[in-house]
């Protein structure tokens, strides 16, 4: 019977610890999401930046992102997509949404290496 209690004592607490590792990861990482995310906002062409579903979403200045180079701004924005868990670069219609509050694409970028 003690050996029973134990046993189930031991387990209870192996549990409650991967929680607590599992819960603190999560918090650093979303920490560092975070970091990053402000960096990608403090740019002047951008207006905000999330990371959703995969997606790194940029949503660019609207007085200037019709001239934006998003070729060269994706490659730039992929060079971390392994840190901070996206796979993809969208960028956003910041004019459309404002005026129609309708989402549209303006352009994406695959992070992903060439096999």
């Amino acid at each position: 019977m003690k050996f029973r209690f134990q046993s189930r004592f031991v387990q209870g607490l192996l549990c409650v610890m991967v929680s607590l590792a599992a819960t603190t990861a999560f918090a650093a990482e979303s920490k560092a999401q975070k970091a990053f995310l402000e960096r990608v906002k403090s740019v002047s062409t951008i207006d905000d930046a999330h990371i959703t579903d995969g997606a790194l979403v940029i949503w660019p200045s609207p007085d200037v992102q019709s001239g934006l180079d998003y070729e060269s701004m994706g490659a730039q924005l992929c060079l971390e997509y392994k840190v901070y868990k996206y796979l993809v670069v969208w960028f956003m219609d910041s004019s459309k949404y404002r005026r129609d509050k309708e989402m549209v694409m303006l352009q994406s970028y695959v992070c992903l290496e060439d096999a």
